[in-house]
């Protein structure tokens, strides 16, 4: 097993003009926001003009910056030459689908689950 990408943490930005009804706070519309402009397909400016057509029923928050993250799983060659993520799929390993090795998330081998020890059913956690 080679580690070609080691897992790691996806930081993204995006800013969107946002919109929010009076009656619900936590519901509204987001439209993408980009070079100052407010970015729109066919069915976001159907939305995006009824926001601007009724703002007794919402209210513009403007732009607003949201920061988001994801783990994205290791990159590895198994040892028969697949690249595999190292993903947990079951109880922190993962199969190779093309030799049908397993491997933990770390990144070494382990037994194939049926040869496990533990009986790790659902119920018992």
């Amino acid at each position: 097993m080679e580690i070609i990408r080691p897992a790691h943490t996806e930081y993204h930005e995006e800013l969107n003009l946002e919109y929010r009804f009076r009656n619900d706070p936590e519901a509204g519309f987001a439209f993408p926001w980009k070079d100052g402009k407010v970015v729109l397909n066919n069915l976001s400016e159907k939305n995006f003009m009824w926001c601007l057509e009724h703002p007794e029923e919402v209210e513009s928050l403007g732009v607003v910056k949201r920061k988001t993250s994801c783990s994205v799983p290791a990159l590895a060659r198994c040892e028969c030459g697949e690249e595999i993520f190292l993903e947990d799929r079951y109880y922190g390993c993962c199969q190779c689908p093309n030799c049908g090795k397993w491997y933990a998330v770390a990144g070494y081998e382990v037994n194939p689950p049926d040869e496990w020890e533990e009986d790790l059913e659902e119920d018992e956690w």
